[in-house]
C-alpha cells in the first residue's frame, strides 16, 4: 500500500507540475489584467459565466489530454516535431514538398500565436509602468522588450524548475484582491452569480453571438500541443496524459474564475483595456495595486519566456553555423520575435482579444482540432502493436 500511495504521490506531482506550468502560461497579461474575463466570462452576465467555464474546462483538459498522449507515443519534442507526426509528415517517404508546406504552415501559426500573446504582455506591462510610475507607454514597452529578452535566456529555466511556485504565489496574490473585492462589493457579486438577465445589456452581445466568439477561441485549446511537446518528457502512460490534461483544465478554468468573480461586481464599468488595474487603482487600498503589480510581474515571468523559449527551440535548429554561439543565437531570435511582438502590441489588449485570438482559433478548427480527432484512433493503434509486440515471445 505504501509503494502504491508514493508511486501515485510521484505520478500526481507530474500531472500538477504539467498543469501548474500551463497556469503560468496562461496568466499572461490577457488574463492577470482581467480582458479575459470581461471579454469571454463575463460580458453577458455572471450567470452565463459559469456554463463558459464548464464548456471551457471541457475543451481544455479534452485537447490537452489529447495532445499529451499523442506526445507519449510520437515522442515529439518540439512544435515542429508534433504538427509533422500530427499531419503524418513525419515518415521517411513523405513527399519533401508536403513535409515543407507542412512545416511552414505551423512554424507561421506558432509564430503568430506567441507573437499575439506575447504581444498582450508588453501591452499590459507598459500600461501598467504608465498608470503607476508614469513612464510614457513607448518607452515601457522598449523596456519590456528588454526584460523580455534577457528572460528569453534566462527564464525559461527558472520556469520549469519553480512553476508551482509560481502557481502558488499568483494564486494568493489573485485571492487576496478578491478578498477585497468582496469586502467591498460582495452584495452585488452574491446578486450577479445566477443572473442571467442583467448583463445581456452591458456590451450589446446576444447570448447566441457571445457563443460563437466563445467557442472559436476554445478551440485554441487544440494548439496547446505544441507548447506541451517541449515540457512532456515525463508523459509515460496514457493515464499521466488524461490526468495531467484534466489537471490543465481545471487549473486554468480557476484562473478564468478568479478573475472573472474580481471584475463582474464592476460591470459594465470595467470593459476597458486593464480592467483588475482600473479596479485596484479606483475602489480598493493603494497597497492592493502593489500586489497587482506582483501578479503582473509574475504573469510576465511566467508567460513570456515559455512563449519565447518555443518559438527559439525551434528556430535555433535551423541556424547551422557554428560561428555564433548558442545563447547569443537564442537572443537574436528573442529580438527578431519580440519587435513583431512590439508592433502588435499598439493595438491594445481588447483588439488582441477580441479580434486575434478568435481569427486564430478559426485556424486551428480545421489545422489541428480535426487531425487530432484522428490522431486518437492512431494512437490506439500504435498502443495495440506496442502491447502486441511485448507480448510476442
Amino acid at each position: 500500500m505504501e509503494e502504491t500511495n508514493l508511486r501515485f504521490a510521484e505520478r500526481f506531482k507530474i500531472w500538477f507540475g504539467i498543469g501548474a506550468l500551463m497556469f503560468g502560461t496562461y496568466c499572461g497579461a490577457n488574463m492577470a489584467s482581467g480582458v479575459y474575463a470581461t471579454t469571454y466570462m463575463v460580458p453577458v452576465g455572471g450567470g452565463w459565466m459559469w456554463l463558459w467555464l464548464a464548456v471551457f474546462i471541457l475543451f481544455m483538459a479534452f485537447f490537452c489530454a489529447v495532445a499529451l498522449d499523442f506526445i507519449r507515443v510520437y515522442k515529439s519534442d518540439n512544435y515542429n516535431s508534433y504538427y509533422l507526426a500530427l499531419w503524418g509528415a513525419d515518415k521517411p517517404n513523405t513527399h519533401p514538398l508536403f513535409r515543407l508546406a507542412v512545416s511552414v504552415f505551423f512554424d507561421v501559426y506558432t509564430t503568430l500565436m506567441g507573437v499575439v500573446t506575447v504581444a498582450a504582455t508588453i501591452a499590459l506591462t507598459a500600461n501598467l509602468f504608465h498608470s503607476l510610475f508614469g513612464i510614457p507607454m513607448g518607452i515601457g514597452s522598449i523596456a519590456t522588450v528588454v526584460l523580455f529578452t534577457l528572460l528569453s535566456m534566462y527564464g525559461a529555466a527558472f520556469l520549469r524548475k519553480f512553476n508551482t511556485v509560481m502557481t502558488i504565489s499568483l494564486t494568493v496574490c489573485l485571492l487576496i484582491v478578491l478578498i477585497a473585492v468582496i469586502q467591498i462589493r460582495g452584495p452585488e457579486l452574491a446578486a450577479r452569480l445566477f443572473d442571467f438577465k442583467g448583463g445581456l445589456n452591458w456590451t450589446g452581445s446576444s447570448v447566441s453571438g457571445h457563443l460563437g466568439m466563445f467557442l472559436s477561441y476554445c478551440f485554441i485549446s487544440a494548439s496547446w500541443g505544441g507548447t506541451l511537446s517541449n515540457y512532456s518528457e515525463k508523459i509515460r502512460t496514457k493515464k499521466d496524459a488524461v490526468c495531467a490534461g484534466i489537471m490543465i483544465g481545471i487549473l486554468v478554468a480557476a484562473l478564468f474564475l478568479m478573475t472573472g468573480l474580481i471584475v463582474l461586481p464592476f460591470m459594465p464599468e470595467a470593459f476597458v483595456d486593464a480592467p483588475i488595474l482600473y479596479i485596484c487603482q479606483n475602489y480598493l487600498p493603494g497597497a492592493l495595486t502593489v500586489v497587482y503589480w506582483v501578479v503582473v510581474m509574475f504573469s510576465v515571468v511566467s508567460t513570456g519566456p515559455t512563449f519565447i523559449f518555443n518559438t527559439s527551440n525551434r528556430f535555433v535548429r535551423l541556424w547551422k553555423t557554428e560561428r555564433v554561439p548558442h545563447r547569443m543565437k537564442l537572443c537574436a531570435i528573442a529580438v527578431a520575435f519580440l519587435l513583431l511582438c512590439l508592433l502588435l502590441s499598439q493595438v491594445g489588449l481588447i483588439a488582441i482579444c477580441q479580434q486575434w485570438y478568435t481569427k486564430l482559433g478559426n485556424i486551428a478548427i480545421f489545422a489541428i482540432a480535426i487531425p487530432m480527432l484522428v490522431s486518437i484512433v492512431r494512437v490506439h493503434k500504435k498502443d495495440k502493436e506496442a502491447a502486441a509486440a511485448a507480448n510476442r515471445p
